[in-house]
């Protein structure tokens, strides 16, 4: 089999590599790569190149579109874009037979296929223009790698990695956070920019869009990382361009994460742009530059020219003094600002002047229960307080309010951050009502008139399947799909012919753990500490009869369906056998989490919590050889979270709870 590369780069060379590499595996066929132009084999080229029409794509550059034309071995797969040739390459596989259905080698399945005889013969453009994720929970540079690696094959094209280092993400992980039984091993920070360049080569080698900081680069701007004190402020000569606030310039919790600044001074504006173009340029890679507020909100100066209008109105004015420093340069990096904290409420005076270069990206809040789906309810919008502002973070209706008035100054790209996959799937065993509720989510982004979706979300979520994930890119991509078409497709690759029992399972226990009373509304799952460290959490599940009923009934669905796992776990096909032994693990921990939730919705909390100890204790022990499909961190989090214990989550991750 002959493959003709017609393109060049690192994207054009690894299309060209994973059609080799899969087809060899599907028909034992000697397949070779070649640069020029034949008749006897598949062409991988641009729709210039191939002279394809670009008919219904406002941006190539933007806009992944493919087009497949292939009998036996002679055709071409074409792309809008180079990564979209890779995509191509992806559906051509799959309408071949071949199922990517979590990341990793053991997360494939590929068929024996006499593709001599195979013709395909489709053209597809993705519905939404931003696909993508953002680097969440405990990571370490193989968990990300082998995640990026997965995404385009299941139709994401882009992927973040905040801040100007990951390092706090890759410490959760290298220093061991939450189990004291595995030795940490600190990185420093020559380590952690070494394994966010690597990351970068591999988002960029596998065509996805590489978006980059967000929050935390006003640490690097000033020269200031981690944990600040007050006299490195003074050290560093910046006291005057700290935020003032209630007369007083200093660090917000010891960090510039949670701190602004005195963005009225045109000196702090003009050091960040100075650091913007520093840092795009030291990495021509990034494609899309988040520049975020401090994480925190109401710590905005109140300078007398800083209470002038809103948050928004200095905000702007960085952005538009970034886009001025990009210009002059020569950069075509874009440019995503947020509609998150103080930012909800819109400039006053100030609007962006070069609207192309900007993507504005909503940082969505919502209660998961009602979702997207009150859209349209009408709310008033609260008057801008300079630092007196508080927002009902679940009130969705009051972000779309929000939104409405931003699409009247801003008419260009927007998409939706979203946190669907933090935490809150782990109130959900099953990961039916959470996938059901993603989908109802992404099929209404029309209606809301955006276009597209971020997670922030941890790679390590395959446990009991990564169905939530391959769904999103499906409707991502082609939002008329049905549930019923995706999960068929999911399931009976995932595990074959018992695959309807998973199914009818699965969907047992996302309704017996009633998902809605377990979820700590009152604490959201972003939020880093308690404010009282002596609180105990009261959730709706505590002292609950009702609920009681359904939690008494899981041990036993688990135990009957544990007969099925048994007849299974030895299939013959490794990826398959991989998703049965996941679900085997998965019963064990779901079991000891209804015996929780049974102590707990019958008044004995004491129990229940000693019941969450010995969850952790389990988890702990699971951890090595389930590193890919759980992340340990983020669920010992949780697990505090449903359980009462509403001490600072982080204060003793390395000790018992």
């Amino acid at each position: 089999m002959q493959i003709y590369q017609l393109e060049t780069g690192i994207v054009a060379d690894y299309a060209a590599k994973e059609l080799a590499k899969y087809t060899q595996m599907m028909c034992d066929q000697t397949t070779e790569v070649s640069y020029s132009h034949g008749e006897s084999g598949i062409a991988l080229g641009l729709f210039g190149t191939l002279g394809i029409s670009f008919e219904g794509i406002e941006d190539p550059e933007l806009d992944d579109a493919y087009e497949i034309n292939v009998d036996g071995f002679r055709g071409y797969i074409a792309g809008s874009n180079l990564r979209s040739i890779l995509y191509g390459v992806y559906e051509y596989l799959k309408a071949a037979g071949c199922r990517f259905i979590r990341p990793g080698k053991d997360g494939e399945i590929i068929p024996t296929v006499d593709l001599s005889s195979f013709k395909a013969d489709f053209r597809v453009k993705a519905h939404h223009r931003f696909r993508g994720d953002c680097i969440e929970g405990a990571v370490s540079y193989e968990f990300v790698s082998n995640y990026v690696e997965w995404l385009p094959k299941i139709g994401f094209n882009s992927y973040m990695l905040q801040a100007t280092s990951p390092y706090l993400w890759y410490a959760k992980w290298y220093e061991h956070h939450g189990n004291p039984n595995k030795k940490p091993c600190p990185l420093s920070v020559e380590e952690a920019d070494a394994i966010t360049h690597k990351l970068e080569m591999d988002i960029k080698r596998c065509g996805l869009t590489l978006h980059s900081v967000g929050h935390d680069y006003m640490s690097p701007a000033f020269d200031l990382y981690g944990e600040i004190t007050e006299e490195d402020v003074d050290r560093k000569g910046m006291r005057e361009y700290l935020a003032l606030i209630n007369g007083k310039r200093k660090i917000m919790h010891g960090n510039f994460r949670y701190t602004n600044l005195c963005f009225s001074n045109p000196i702090v504006r003009r050091k960040l742009a100075d650091f913007f173009v520093n840092y795009v340029s030291q990495k021509p890679q990034v494609d899309f530059l988040h520049i975020w507020l401090a994480d925190s909100p109401n710590t905005n100066c109140e300078c007398e020219n800083c209470k002038k209008g809103t948050v928004s109105d200095r905000y702007i004015k960085i952005l538009n003094d970034a886009d001025e420093a990009f210009t002059a340069k020569g950069i075509k990096t874009k440019i995503v600002f947020i509609m998150y904290n103080d930012s909800c409420w819109t400039p006053i005076f100030e609007r962006l002047k070069n609207t192309d270069r900007f993507v504005f990206l909503v940082a969505v809040r919502q209660d998961y229960i009602s979702g997207y789906t009150n859209y349209d309810k009408k709310v008033e919008l609260p008057e801008f307080v300079l630092n007196g502002n508080t927002i009902e973070k679940t009130n969705f209706p009051l972000n779309m309010g929000f939104l409405r008035e931003w699409r009247k100054i801003f008419k260009g790209d927007t998409y939706f951050f979203d946190y669907h996959l933090y935490s809150d799937h782990y109130c959900d065993p099953g990961y039916c009502q959470i996938s059901d509720r993603l989908m109802r989510d992404l099929k209404l982004l029309d209606t809301l008139g955006v276009n597209g979706y971020m997670h922030c979300s941890t790679p390590r979520k395959n446990m009991p399947t990564s169905y939530p994930m391959y769904m999103s890119g499906k409707i991502l991509t082609n939002p008329t799909l049905s549930e019923e078409e995706i999960s068929e497709e999911y399931y009976s690759a995932a595990f074959g012919k018992d695959w309807k029992k998973v199914y009818n399972y699965l969907r047992s226990l996302s309704e017996l753990f009633h998902p809605d009373l377990v979820r700590n509304t009152a604490v959201g799952a972003a939020d880093e500490m308690f404010s009282n460290s002596g609180t105990k959490i009261h959730l709706p599940y505590m002292n609950n009869p009702e609920a009681l009923k359904d939690f008494l009934k899981i041990g036993n669905v688990i135990s009957d369906f544990e007969t099925v796992i048994a007849e299974n776990i030895g299939h013959p096909n490794a990826c398959v056998r991989k998703s049965w032994d996941i679900l085997r693990v998965h019963a064990e921990i779901s079991r000891k989490i209804a015996e929780g939730l049974c102590a707990g919705a019958g008044g004995d909390m004491a129990t229940a919590q000693n019941i969450c100890r010995d969850i952790i204790l389990m988890l702990r022990n699971f951890e090595d050889d389930y590193v890919y499909d759980f992340d340990f961190y983020l669920l010992y989090r949780r697990l505090k979270v449903t359980f009462g214990f509403a001490s600072n989550v982080f204060s003793s991750l390395n000790k018992d709870i």
